[in-house]
């Protein structure tokens, strides 16, 4: 019998109500997967989340180590080779799809991700690091990160022999092959660079085919606004309500979104019930927008 194609990673560390509903709306699009938990948090939270998550994933582990929450957002993906060594490699799967806490997901993983090959990395906004060098704060000459940045290149090219382009991307979420994540963990690299352009560059160098996924477009900052609606992103500013309406009531609209940190409903019955409210808050803002624009100003005497 064939493993599962996907297995989902749950990566999350903070605001447990919104954790526990994301929690659940992937159980009820994803029934027959297994939903894998990684806490990065405060340790001492660990119990809490753990029980509030413990009928919704198939597993749950948290990272041992004692490192800050920036180390653990940098280097998040020594925090994933840790949980594959210590976990991951336990369960039957393929590949590995990564599902942040403030990702929302309105599709089943097969369907979002089913276009891939067994032996391919989805690497959301994938492109050329030269397009971005000058301006991304991670390879900006003048910030504080800069050398490290030029530390990594200069290791992979003279320790590891890498002769290939350095890429860029933004991992608010990721599909990582089963291959892939043994000879990542298994490697012994310093730790260098951030997790945006160290992954396209291992990937590419141990052989493994990197793409984006042009039915989610990754909007960067900094580039000019795109003709649709922004739905990925790694901006701070939650994606818009708005948004998030017309793209699910939409037959062939987005089902995937990033950043959303506010709460969303998991039941089909409560989603029903959110999106007729959303759309009518919406539509009456519409209706009253006029009037609040042409409303006198009284001033004080």
């Amino acid at each position: 019998m064939n493993p599962p194609r996907f297995a989902i990673l749950f990566w999350y560390y903070k605001q447990p109500e919104v954790c526990l509903d994301r929690a659940k709306l992937l159980r009820r699009l994803n029934p027959d997967a297994r939903i894998l938990g990684l806490y990065g948090g405060e340790p001492d939270e660990f119990a809490m989340f753990q029980h509030a998550l413990a009928d919704t994933l198939d597993d749950n582990w948290a990272y041992p180590g004692g490192k800050d929450a920036e180390w653990k957002w940098r280097h998040g993906d020594r925090m994933i080779c840790e949980w594959f060594e210590a976990r991951g490699h336990a369960f039957d799967w393929d590949t590995l799809a990564i599902m942040q806490w403030d990702m929302l997901a309105l599709a089943p993983i097969d369907q979002l991700f089913g276009s891939l090959r067994p032996d391919e990395l989805y690497l959301p906004g994938l492109r050329p690091l030269d397009e971005i060098e000058s301006r991304w704060w991670w390879t900006r000459p003048g910030t504080e990160v800069h050398d490290d940045y030029l530390a990594f290149k200069d290791w992979m090219t003279h320790q590891l022999g890498y002769r290939g382009n350095f890429m860029a991307c933004q991992f608010v979420t990721a599909a990582l092959p089963r291959a892939f994540l043994q000879r990542y963990a298994a490697i012994e690299r310093p730790e260098l660079g951030f997790l945006e352009y160290t992954l396209p560059a291992y990937a590419t160098a141990f052989g493994f085919s990197v793409r984006d996924l042009p039915q989610f477009p990754t909007h960067w900052v900094g580039d000019a606004a795109p003709a649709r609606r922004i739905t990925l992103s790694a901006a701070k500013a939650d994606i818009p309500l708005a948004t998030l309406v017309a793209e699910r009531l939409a037959p062939a609209g987005a089902r995937l979104f990033h950043p959303v940190t506010r709460r969303f409903p998991a039941s089909r019955s409560g989603l029903f019930i959110w999106l007729l409210a959303q759309s009518a808050a919406i539509v009456i803002r519409k209706i009253l927008r006029p009037f609040h624009r042409s409303a006198p100003i009284h001033r004080a005497p």
